[in-house]
């Protein structure tokens, strides 16, 4: 029976030790006389020793040897080691779940938001409007930035533009503001027009009053009526005579935000970095004749290169707010209006 559980506990678990020691056949027969199970006994020389044994009897060998000789184990196995593995393993594996799942919960999760370009709108009323629509710290990453752009598009009358970006958990909320203000604005009981102020293409309108007349990427050129104050009377509730106007004339208001082409030509000389000269130039030329609050989309370069002279041209893209106010004046004669009559 003693032989078995010696056996057994070399089954579960054995360790291959080196021992070193003046006369190491000792320590061994004093382990066999113990009725110990000694196997592989390798000698390196008189002093040194390699031998497998069970774990429990290496314990009992150190024992008895006390500190005159030097044991290292050099290598173990059985039953328990390999279990003790595999839990190991199985905690790593859990370990890296879990780190795993918190990483990727914290990526689900909106961990900080910047707003940028507040001027005369105060950042929490920003904030606000960005928590109506799903978008604060601590929310999942599930809003829609076309729709929260639109939103403080339509919330804020001075935005002209706004743009909403994120990477990873950051949330990046970018806006611009107007200040613009028209010099020929038309007072507010007046019936007007909203009109193109320059060539563009339309990017987004809001018509408060009045009826829009363009749509998303029309192109409209300088003058072009983009909201109209002219409104047709569909269904009048009383007979209308040959004089009445089958139309009635608002005061039309609204904002229209566009990709403006701006086109550009200068000269200068020629010098040893071309590129960056040009580019200083170019900023100059932005700020003279481009609003401020204009977002700039893309632009590019041109090179006309001569003898002594270099014609730099090209376009800059910009995003920004357009249309003018034009007041209707309204030809009592005949049916419409003046600017009707005039393009007759």
């Amino acid at each position: 029976m003693k032989e078995k559980s010696r056996e057994s506990n070399f089954i579960r678990h054995w360790v291959r030790i080196k021992l070193e020691g003046f006369k190491p056949e000792r320590i061994i027969s004093e382990a066999i006389a113990r009725g110990m199970t000694i196997r592989q006994i390798d000698y390196k020389d008189e002093t040194e020793v390699c031998m497998t044994v069970a774990e429990e009897d290496f314990r009992i060998i150190k024992k008895f040897a006390k500190s005159k000789y030097k044991f290292t184990i050099i290598g173990e196995g059985g039953a328990h080691p390999v279990a003790r593995k595999i839990k190991a393993g199985k905690m790593m594996i859990a370990g890296m779940a879990i780190f795993l799942l918190f990483f990727g919960a914290q990526t689900l999760f909106v961990r900080e938001i910047n707003v940028i370009g507040c001027k005369s709108i105060t950042e929490s009323s920003i904030r606000e409007c960005l928590r109506e629509e799903g978008l604060y710290e601590g929310s999942r990453k599930n809003f829609d930035c076309d729709a929260i752009e639109h939103r403080l598009f339509k919330e804020f009358d001075n935005i002209v533009w706004a743009k909403v970006a994120y990477e990873g958990n950051y949330v990046e909320v970018k806006i611009s503001e107007s200040k613009q203000v028209p010099s020929d604005k038309v007072g507010k009981e007046t019936p007007c027009n909203i009109v193109a102020d320059q060539d563009c293409y339309i990017e987004r309108i809001l018509s408060y009053t009045g009826r829009s007349v363009v749509a998303k990427n029309d192109f409209v050129k300088k003058g072009d009526i983009l909201i109209t104050g002219t409104i047709p009377i569909e269904h009048p509730s009383y007979e209308m005579g040959k004089d009445d106007s089958p139309e009635h004339y608002v005061h039309a208001a609204g904002k229209i935000v566009a990709r403006v082409p701006y086109y550009y030509s200068f000269y200068m000389e020629p010098t040893d970095d071309v590129k960056a000269a040009a580019g200083t130039m170019l900023r100059e030329w932005i700020a003279e004749n481009i609003p401020e609050s204009a977002q700039i989309l893309n632009k590019d370069f041109h090179f006309d290169k001569k003898k002594n002279i270099i014609r730099v041209y090209g376009t800059v893209e910009t995003r920004q707010q357009v249309g003018k106010e034009k007041e209707i004046v309204i030809d009592k004669h005949k049916r419409g209006t003046k600017e009707d009559t005039d393009r007759g």
